[in-house]
């Protein structure tokens, strides 16, 4: 298979149509003004593929009909469009985690003869650091009848690791460079509680926020997790503070039955004997936890106190992070 890239802008593009190629998910940003325009071509056995990005400026004439597309279909030595598959009309994309990528979702491509449906095209932009600039076709297949998807490489879809970090993602790789992730984004605005035996206390937790009151503490401050006196109902200790996920988390799979994610803070108040405090805040794998939930919380007596969490988004193999739109992708393929 053959890709290639044809990155001659096209003249009727114009500076409000490049204008259209900003997009944003809510939290990330994709801009793919430097490439509007341009054609990606993509060649297989059996057909050729071309998509200009952002525009409909593929022209597939069928009978005495004229159609403008975003991706259109060629059979190799005819220089006739066989099918025009996709419209652009300005589809925002969403951002998927998972895959280190961005997906549209075209529709309203030529009737298929078969399923009597419009076609329609799914385009992936994959974050790949190994260009410097521009974009190429690395895959297209027809997953189902007359529903396609395109893989493109690119920098242009790349978020930077502190980004995703402060938006309570983070990516690590193991030692065979297989890929892991870790997702607790929706876990923002939740507070969790586990009672601790040692003295009638309770933790309480807010993954990704500092939602917590210490008053005794800390004033008007509010922290990430905390110790609350269940008598009193007064805050005893703040224990660690979010800070936009610069802790990165240690990914621990050698016992397959104990596969987890374990964050280490050290920016606790100070114990009595002067040395800072320290906290563990442990995510377990548990497929059948759709809804988080607290396994324990503890306290050693030694100023260190751990919170254990069981949560389906603490399984690298979850669908969360493995399908989007529908398709599901062989992730480590994706990023070689």
């Amino acid at each position: 298979m053959l890709s290639i890239i044809i990155a001659s802008a096209l003249a009727s593009l114009s500076a409000s149509q490049s204008g259209g190629c900003m997009y944003t998910d809510g939290r990330y940003s994709l801009n793919l003004t430097s490439i509007a325009g341009w054609r990606l071509e993509y060649e297989s056995s059996d057909f050729f593929y071309y998509y200009t990005p952002c525009t409909n400026n593929e022209r597939c004439p069928q009978g005495n009909a004229l159609f403008y597309a975003n991706s259109v279909q060629y059979k190799p030595g005819e220089n006739t469009c066989s099918h025009y598959l996709s419209v652009d009309h300005h589809e925002q994309p969403t951002y998927f985690f998972g895959g280190a990528s961005w997906a549209f979702q075209y529709e309203d491509g030529e009737l298929c003869d078969s399923t009597q449906e419009p076609r329609d095209m799914n385009v992936w932009y994959i974050c790949d650091e190994n260009f410097k600039s521009g974009a190429y076709v690395s895959d297209v297949f027809e997953y189902e009848t007359c529903r396609y998807a395109m893989q493109i490489r690119s920098p242009l879809a790349c978020v930077p690791e502190s980004k995703h970090n402060a938006n309570c993602q983070w990516r690590v790789h193991g030692s065979d460079n297989t890929t892991y992730n870790l997702d607790l984004s929706n876990e923002k605005g939740n507070i969790y509680r586990g009672a601790m035996t040692e003295n009638g206390y309770e933790m309480f937790y807010s993954p990704c926020a500092n939602n917590l009151y210490c008053y005794q503490q800390t004033g008007q401050t509010q922290m990430m997790s905390i110790v609350e006196n269940m008598v009193t109902r007064t805050c005893d200790h703040y224990l660690a503070e979010w800070q936009d996920g610069r802790v990165q988390p240690i990914f621990h799979d050698s016992d397959p039955q104990q596969v987890h994610w374990s964050f280490h803070y050290w920016l606790s108040e100070q114990c009595s004997n002067g040395e800072p405090g320290e906290e563990t805040i442990r995510w377990y794998c548990d497929p059948s936890a759709t809804n988080s939930t607290v396994l324990n919380a503890t306290y050693d007596g030694n100023c260190k106190w751990e919170m254990n969490m069981a949560s389906a988004a603490a399984c690298p193999a979850d669908d969360m992070y493995r399908i989007h739109n529908g398709i599901k992708f062989d992730l480590n393929q994706l990023y070689k």
